[in-house]
């Protein structure tokens, strides 16, 4: 069964965000002008916020992932692991490149424990102002985790 509500419910919440952060890396989804899927791996962060949940990772702003994103700005983010937890986000993506979040989140990333967090210098730069990476926001229009499932209204 699916909720649909303008929240996600807080347990469902919980639980994404147990199940991601414990599995760490996700695939990610894009789909290009085509109608196409193209995946890749990536390792955001999720934080609960007063309008819901929130997803950040560093990405590199590729020109086949900028194309994407500007021909479909919605991505879809899974979870599994051997034991066959899952837990399933789909996004609204928004880059967001001002030097303010991106360092918010690189202070983020290497002041969390391991293996969520990690030292973001690994990305090839110094600081969080390479131009080489940038921040990728993920905004959920549905989650599921659990056997439970959420979408907004």
């Amino acid at each position: 069964m699916v909720v649909e509500s303008s929240r996600v419910p807080a347990e469902l919440a919980e639980a994404f965000v147990r199940v991601a952060h414990r599995i760490v890396w996700c695939t990610l989804v894009t789909v290009d002008r085509r109608g196409r899927p193209r995946s890749r791996v990536v390792h955001p962060i999720w934080e609960r916020t007063p309008d819901g949940l929130t997803g950040r990772l560093f990405t590199r702003p590729t020109p086949l992932k900028l194309a994407h994103l500007a021909a479909s700005p919605y991505v879809s983010c899974s979870y599994w692991d051997p034991q066959h937890e899952v837990a399933v986000a789909e996004c609204r993506a928004e880059f967001e490149d001002d030097e303010e979040t991106r360092k918010e989140l690189w202070d983020l990333f290497a002041s969390t424990p391991g293996p969520l967090g990690f030292d973001p210098k690994i990305l090839g730069g110094e600081d969080h102002r390479d131009p080489k990476i940038t921040v990728l926001r993920l905004t959920p229009w549905r989650l599921s985790a659990g056997g439970e499932a959420w979408r907004a209204a």
